[in-house]
């Protein structure tokens, strides 16, 4: 699991099956004192959870496919929770 920060989002007008309905959120991957630290990527949001400027936890790999209720859907990173306060 890695922390991210929702920086934007991404239109798609023809999707997969599995991606109706699935946000696409620009996310800014950062270290735990939320220093950026690579490339800003695409995740999914399968549960619509996250908005601008929302500090997420994303998955990826195979454990991005799994976040689907299906268990499978074609994408490289998920979002999977929203972070409320790192102590």
């Amino acid at each position: 699991m890695k922390l991210g920060i929702v920086i934007g989002t991404v239109w798609a007008t023809k999707k997969t099956a599995e991606l109706k309905g699935c946000r696409l959120s620009i996310v800014q991957p950062v270290s735990s004192d939320m220093k950026e630290n690579d490339l800003p990527l695409v995740a999914a949001d399968p549960l619509n959870l996250a908005t601008g400027g929302d500090t997420v936890v994303y998955v990826t790999s195979t454990d991005a496919t799994q976040a689907f209720d299906s268990g499978f859907a074609p994408v490289n990173a998920s979002i999977v929770e929203l972070v409320e306060r790192i102590d």
